[in-house]
């Protein structure tokens, strides 16, 4: 009855695919049969891929495993299971799927036999294996588990890790449950998409890992954030006060580096969160947030770093401003969750339908995707809510003795009259304060009973009590686990004129120098375009003017250009001036000059291929990398680049849908861009 939908998300990932501890849950499911059954006896046989363990995981004595978890969701009885047994061993990596057939232990390694006890204070229940195991290089590792005690086990449901990386419906997964003793050998084994989401883990002396990164709320800032980092002890030791270096570094539009020193003793198992201060992320786009840490005698570096992407919301003052949810999501490319544990905001291509509605609900054309609140995912889901919501938008400033505009928010949002009693809504929320807090004006309910088929209806919301301010706009989805609410075509606009409506602003690199272009569509007392360069997006100075048009109802073009750009990036910005002397900011574009290369992909959201244009200063050789978003490895390519621009096809219709990190390694420089994938 579950539908997933994947969405643009700011995610915190680790970079790369090794880990000490290596969670595989991928196509998460739960499941009553699994691990320990319901039955007298139970046997499950289940194949997880090198790919999902990371390929130098777990190869040598000193990184054998040493404990395994599992995830329950609902803990039965008895909470104490006797004859509880593990076996492990290595498979080729052609092995990625089971067959029904008799199971045999005969080529295992017994890796635990003993009690299996449920009780935990988290989700995560396991055992410490009585024999290590050491995973084959280059090999997929079949798990075996036998339990053998003869009692009935009812209540239990364990979280799945349906199929694997490549396919969520392989048959990895084969299993016995049934009251009479199985015998290896000889019993068969029936199979199942639906293998046990684990745990693998190895313990070192000493360990120090980065499992945190927490970024402050998307917005447009215009002061001084902070960021907090959470270091872990992952070992058998304690890590004395001050012995744990933890660096925060910040690339992309905004840069900023420090570190920090643990203040106490972190014991096993413990952690410590440390805050790092004063850091500028003003300038709008994808930060590349990298936590490092140090520690003498580490055991293992797998942990040590932890990468995330920290957005800075551009600020959006050219109306209509229109977010269609068909290409870049110019408008409303964020969700965040309020109450649950399921951000349920996604995008939906083509029509939808379950299984209880007479018809689907259509695109609004021409269009084809739609955003979508997922309300039908199942019972957990009742009382959720998450927010979708909006980079900044500057509102239009009354202008005397022009009327006051009059500023509405307009979108198409569905209605159904399946589920009467599951009062699903929508709330269109407004925040004054960078995303701090967030005020309901209008809320709007799923169930309609006049639509005796899904289809869509227009609203329009009048936010002029809140002109002359810089806000972000939230769809609030609140979840009563009815049907599905679908989001589409929002435009906010304005009536009235402002000084000055500006169209576009670009700024691109034309050989050795940079050309600015940008077009206003009317201005008021407007006396010029002050074009203003920063080489770090903080400190700006004029480097010429441009006279404007001053009074105009029509589209107007400019253009300026940069002579002598400096090396490195060129941010550039617009001090735009009236008569009066009074002005406003535009917001800041960058170029990229000599010595640094340059990454742009189309389209994105990709389906089958994805086009790669890298503009680089020299030729030389280049590695293309794709991760999803748990570091794992799924795509790896050599390119040879020349000076110029290059373009470069890459499929992507293995990958399956989600968000992915596309690495280009280019000499000293790494290139990083995020991907989804429809």
């Amino acid at each position: 009855m579950k539908k997933i939908y994947n969405f643009l998300m700011l995610t915190i990932f680790c970079f790369g695919a090794n880990a000490q501890t290596v969670s595989i849950t991928n196509n998460t499911g739960t499941s009553p049969n699994i691990v320990v059954g319901g039955s007298k006896y139970h046997v499950i046989e289940s194949i997880y891929t090198d790919a999902e363990i990371g390929s130098n995981n777990f190869i040598s004595a000193g990184s054998a495993i040493q404990k395994i978890n599992f995830l329950v969701v609902d803990q039965g009885l008895p909470n104490t299971i006797s004859d509880f047994r593990i076996w492990m061993k290595n498979i080729s990596l052609d092995s990625t799927i089971v067959n029904t057939g008799n199971y045999n232990t005969a080529d295992y390694t017994q890796v635990y036999s003993g009690i299996f006890n449920t009780t935990s204070t988290s989700n995560l229940v396991g055992v410490t294996l009585t024999t290590t195991f050491v995973r084959t290089a280059g090999s997929n590792l079949a798990v075996l588990i036998e339990r053998m005690d003869n009692t009935l086990h009812t209540g239990y449901s364990f979280s799945s890790a349906n199929g694997n990386n490549e396919d969520a419906f392989a048959t990895t997964s084969r299993r016995y449950n049934s009251n009479t003793l199985p015998v290896s050998g000889s019993t068969v084994l029936t199979v199942s998409t639906f293998r046990p989401a684990i745990q693998l883990i190895h313990q070192f002396p000493f360990d120090a890992g980065i499992i945190v990164i927490a970024s402050p709320i998307i917005s447009c800032y215009n002061s001084l954030q902070s960021m907090n980092v959470e270091v872990y002890n992952d070992g058998l030791n304690a890590i004395p006060a001050s012995a744990a270096s933890v660096t925060l570094n910040i690339t992309g539009p905004n840069s900023y580096t420090r570190t920090l020193n643990n203040v106490s003793e972190i014991i096993p198992g413990g952690s410590e969160i440390l805050t790092f201060t004063g850091i500028n992320i003003n300038n709008a786009g994808d930060n590349i947030s990298t936590a490092s840490v140090s520690l003498i005698d580490d055991g293992t570096d797998y942990n040590d770093i932890l990468v995330a992407v920290t957005a800075t919301a551009t600020t959006l003052n050219t109306y209509p401003i229109i977010e269609d949810a068909e290409t870049t999501l110019p408008v409303f490319p964020y969700a965040q969750l309020i109450e649950g544990t399921d951000q349920l905001w996604g995008l939906q291509t083509g029509s939808y339908a379950n299984t209880d509605q007479l018809d689907s609900l259509a695109p609004r054309t021409p269009g084809t995707n739609y955003y979508l609140f997922d309300s039908y995912s199942g019972a957990g889901s009742d009382g959720f809510i998450s927010r979708l919501f909006s980079n900044c938008i500057e509102l239009p400033t009354p202008l005397p003795p022009n009327p006051d505009p009059i500023t509405t928010v307009s979108f198409w949002m569905s209605h159904d009259n399946i589920y009467s009693t599951s009062l699903d809504s929508l709330y269109l929320t407004i925040s004054t304060d960078k995303g701090l807090t967030w005020t309901r004006i209008q809320g709007f309910q799923r169930y309609d009973a006049t639509y005796l088929l899904p289809d869509w209806k227009n609203e329009i919301v009048d936010i002029s009590s809140y002109n002359g301010q810089t806000v972000q706009l939230g769809f609030e989805g609140v979840s009563k686990w009815g049907n599905v609410i679908a989001l589409d075509d929002i435009v906010i606009n304005y009536s009235g004129l402002a000084p000055v409506s500006m169209l576009s602003f670009e700024a691109k690199r034309n050989g050795r120098v940079n050309n600015l272009t940008w077009v206003t569509s009317q201005e008021l007392n407007t006396t010029k375009f002050v074009v203003e360069r920063s080489t770090d997006g903080l400190s700006f100075s004029p480097i010429g003017n441009v006279t404007a048009v001053g009074n105009s109802t029509t589209a107007s073009n400019y253009r300026y250009i940069d002579a002598a750009p400096a090396k490195g990036i060129n941010y550039y910005r617009l001090r735009i001036l009236d008569n009066d002397n009074s002005y406003k900011i535009s917001e800041i574009k960058n170029v990229r000059n000599l010595g640094v290369a340059e990454m742009a992909i189309n389209p994105n959201p990709v389906q089958q291929t994805m086009n790669i244009a890298i503009d680089a200063e020299a030729s030389e050789k280049a590695t293309v990398v794709i991760t999803d978003l748990s570091g794992r490895r799924m795509y790896n390519s050599n390119v040879n680049v020349e000076a110029g621009t290059n373009n470069f096809i890459i499929p992507v219709n293995n990958l399956s849908k989600g968000t992915y990190i596309v690495m280009i390694h280019l000499g000293n420089e790494t290139l990083i861009k995020k991907i989804t994938k429809l």
